[in-house]
């Protein structure tokens, strides 16, 4: 009975052994894989841009920005059309109301109905026409702007150019690209 016990003991001892020594190649393994990091990325070349401010002056951008304002204020225009025409109704259908007869009531809330389901329908295709604008115009600039970053990256041999504005630390190190992009596009 005692020599298993020993056993158990023995057993118990070496599993624990082991467990260490497969924990110490871990934590060794991973100190020198952090130190072989560190020493790779002293050697990285990183950069960082402000993405929005380089957008903002372009002037693509900016004529991208004055076609939607324009399109906008012709939908909004439309809108308050069927906004008249609504309250127009409503105002008319609410003063006769009691006088009407049923079935000149039911058709008179039937237009009313109407209306607003074609402003309501006319909203969401005006929203979804003004999304497909953006995406369709905004496309070609954001190409851009990227091939510029591309560019002034493998002129500079940067591993890396991160967006700046999301940044929570800059290294004196670091080195902001945005001018040279910047110049790239032809900007000032």
């Amino acid at each position: 009975m005692r020599t298993i016990c020993k056993s158990n003991v023995f057993k118990w001892f070496f599993i624990l052994l082991d467990n260490r020594i497969k924990w110490k190649r871990i934590v060794v393994t991973s100190i020198l894989l952090l130190f072989i990091i560190i020493g790779v990325s002293a050697q990285e070349k990183v950069a960082y841009l402000n993405y929005s401010e380089i957008i903002k002056i372009m002037p693509e951008y900016i004529q991208m920005q004055d076609s939607i304002k324009k399109i906008q204020t012709e939908l909004q225009n439309e809108m308050n059309i069927l906004k008249e025409e609504y309250e127009k109704k409503y105002k008319a259908f609410i003063s006769d109301a009691d006088s009407l007869v049923e079935s000149i009531k039911m058709r008179r809330m039937q237009e009313i109905k109407n209306i607003e389901e074609r402003a309501v329908a006319f909203q969401e295709q005006s929203q979804k026409q003004l999304q497909q604008m953006y995406e369709k115009l905004f496309a070609p600039i954001q190409w851009k702007v990227k091939e510029a970053i591309r560019v002034v990256g493998e002129e500079n041999d940067f591993v890396y150019i991160f967006e700046g504005t999301e940044l929570l630390y800059t290294s004196s190190s670091a080195i902001n690209v945005t001018p040279f992009v910047k110049r790239k596009l032809g900007l000032k």
